[in-house]
């Protein structure tokens, strides 16, 4: 049987009880008894298992899963917190957390991550409800299910809407997984749509009670009417109250208004005929005088001898007397028209000044027409009932109009609860489609799954899980007695099915992902002990066992057997290295070893005093955790630097050639 990587050795200064807190270290098997009193410390080397694979231990302070550094720290002696493991493959896990400043850092992992330790996912999935149970369960058994076998235990109607959630949900999620992400989606929103449910039925269960009779559109467009003649009413009150003209008073301003207006009218016109007459009595002057005087300007200006208009060579004296003779003609018209020129500024004043009299004239004829009449309007009433009368009307409008908008809110709710509660009938159907595809996935599934869970249990154990009990869907599993399903177990039986059961679901990791069980520590007896043992040694991972006693008769071939009280001793008083008494096994051909780089900034000291001795010298913690005891006793011995050596994966080292170098004697051979 091929063996998954495992834990070699760990070191740590976890819970140290070793003197100034330093770090203490074990070696461990691919199936690992700790033996000892309740303070012996089993939990500690569990727990730093727990560290250096996934960043997290169980039990602490009563608690599962702890990954919170802070709360980690309270299990190391001061402000650091370190683990060291070396797996069976050569590669290393660590972690590191540390307090600085009073302030935690982010704790340093590098490890193969929770995934390895598969009891914990178990263990929550089967304490949990019948339905996490058999979700749980069909991903761990399912064996090459297809959307074909998926879509068969549902009705056609509901294969597109299985098909849509699938293709967003499932996506590169193998078919299994798929099935049970709609489930959980179709089972999600069944939820949410029963409380938005709820919520609209309590919006018409609000609004119907209370709700008067539905305003028409018809009636609306009445109210809306019924403002605004309250309005105009009202400004013909106020008007009428700040007095008004008799009608023979107001006729009479209006016809001198009117009278006003046509004088200034003629007015008007006399001034424009004026002006006509004043520019047609202007002199004459030629079109091009202006021009003409411009063009010589320059000329003369420049020193030209050439006429700019017709390029003729006429001479500079030409020109200028050019120059003087338009000029003089200039002058003379501006002479003889000056007194006509101010005549036409005048008369075009009498204009602008004729057309802002007839505006204002305009202006008060509309002021006029207007005006009340004393007594000329019978809508008008005291301005006091006027404004009652608006206000009474525009609050009438806006009572319909917000009964509107509540009968809106009322008919928008019930549309929606319509509309949900088709929603919810589809998720509902889809949910429960997909727990029958669950059901009969399961029971395709539920027979060489106990057969795999089996091979794990002592031989007189028969394991069996119940999926229905009559019509009802269940999830149940335990021992037949008696040809009786017996699920009362007790602490330790409990702890063998969930170790049993996560050494079947240990199939879904990669082969050379490490798999490393820790059974919840349940007041094993030493016959149950003994045979829980025997059963595991079927699993190609790593078990780590935690008991207060020893298993019954010889302990089975293949594990490893560590006096915890002893070990404590020694780590308390510190007299020699830390030892484990183990039966022994034959070792398998070490594999090749998967290097990882070690963390060790801040790192903990090593633990016993070769491995300090060997730290002090110059070597890192991985060769310290690679080499073999003879390989660490001879480089101490012989005092050999680390640049004179490459440790091997197997323990052992070669010399590495450098010149002026003395022969190296290799260990003897173990």
């Amino acid at each position: 049987m091929s063996t998954r990587p495992y834990v070699e050795h760990v070191y740590s200064n976890l819970k140290s009880p070793r003197p100034n807190g330093d770090a203490w270290g074990i070696d461990l098997g691919q199936k690992t008894l700790l033996v000892g009193s309740n303070t012996s410390h089993k939990s500690t080397i569990v727990q730093a298992v727990e560290l250096a694979i996934a960043a997290s231990a169980d039990d602490v302070i009563g608690r599962s899963v702890v990954s919170d550094a802070a709360l980690l720290l309270t299990l190391a002696p001061g402000d650091e917190l370190g683990v060291t493991a070396r797996l069976s493959d050569g590669s290393i896990a660590n972690y590191n957390a540390r307090r600085e400043d009073g302030k935690v850092k982010r704790p340093q992992h590098d490890g193969p991550g929770a995934q390895s330790l598969v009891h914990r996912s178990v263990a929550a999935a089967l304490s949990g409800s019948a339905t996490t149970a058999r979700k749980a369960f069909l991903e761990w058994s399912s064996g090459d299910t297809d959307r074909t076998d998926v879509l068969a235990c549902m009705s056609p109607a509901l294969h597109g809407k299985y098909n849509d959630i699938a293709q967003h949900r499932g996506r590169g999620l193998d078919e299994t997984k798929t099935l049970i992400e709609v489930l959980n989606y179709a089972n999600s929103r069944s939820r949410e749509i029963s409380k938005e449910i709820k919520g609209a039925e309590l919006i018409i269960e609000s609004i119907g009670d209370a709700v008067d009779a539905r305003p028409s559109d018809e009636d609306l467009e009445k109210m809306r009417f019924a403002v605004a003649d309250a309005r105009e009413i009202l400004n013909i009150s106020i008007n009428q109250a700040k007095g008004g003209l008799t009608q023979e008073d107001k006729d009479s301003k209006i016809a001198e208004a009117l009278k006003k207006k046509q004088a200034w009218v003629e007015y008007k016109q006399d001034a424009e005929f004026s002006l006509r007459d004043l520019e047609s009595q202007l002199p004459h002057k030629g079109e091009n005088v202006d021009n003409a005087i411009a063009i010589v300007d320059i000329a003369v200006k420049h020193d030209l001898a050439v006429c700019p208009v017709c390029s003729s060579r006429v001479g500079l004296e030409h020109l200028k007397t050019c120059q003087s003779f338009y000029k003089s003609q200039h002058t003379q018209w501006e002479s003889q028209s000056k007194q006509v020129l101010e005549s036409i500024a005048a008369a075009k004043e009498r204009i602008v000044s004729g057309d802002k009299n007839i505006a204002a004239a305009e202006h008060e004829l509309q002021e006029l027409n207007n005006q009340p009449l004393v007594g000329g309007d019978s809508r008008a009433i005291p301005v006091y009932d006027a404004q009652a009368r608006l206000e009474a009307a525009m609050g009438a409008l806006s009572k319909m109009e917000v009964l509107k908008d509540r009968w809106s809110d009322l008919i928008n709710a019930q549309e929606r609860v319509q509309s949900l509660g088709e929603d919810q009938t589809g998720y509902r159907e889809l949910r429960s489609s997909c727990e029958k595809a669950v059901g009969h996935l399961l029971h395709e599934q539920a027979r060489n799954f106990t057969e795999v869970v089996q091979k794990f249990l002592p031989d007189h154990w028969v394991f069996k899980i119940e999926l229905m009990d009559g019509e009802r869907e269940v999830f149940r599993m335990g021992f037949v007695r008696d040809g009786r399903l017996h699920c009362a177990l007790s602490g330790a039986e409990w702890a063998t099915v969930i170790t049993a059961v996560s050494m079947a679901v240990t199939s879904k990791l990669k082969k050379d992902d490490p798999a490393i069980l820790v059974p919840y520590d349940r007041a094993w007896d030493t016959r149950t002990l003994s045979a829980v043992m025997r059963g595991f040694l079927a699993f190609e991972g790593q078990v780590i066992i935690a008991s207060t006693v020893r298993p019954m008769g010889r302990p089975p071939k293949g594990w490893t057997i560590i006096d915890m009280d002893k070990v404590s001793k020694t780590w308390v008083e510190g007299e020699k290295d830390e030892e484990a008494e183990t039966e022994p096994e034959p070792k398998a051909k070490r594999k090749a070893p998967v290097r990882k780089k070690v963390r060790n900034e801040g790192g903990i000291s090593v633990i016993s005093r070769s491995a300090r001795k060997l730290e002090e010298m110059g070597y890192n913690v991985a060769d310290v955790l690679t080499m073999s005891k003879e390989t660490a006793k001879h480089l101490i011995d012989n005092n050999i630097e680390p640049t004179l050596v490459e440790i091997l994966p197997d323990g052992g080292f070669k010399v590495v050639k450098v010149d002026n170098v003395l022969p190296i004697n290799l260990p003897p051979a173990p």
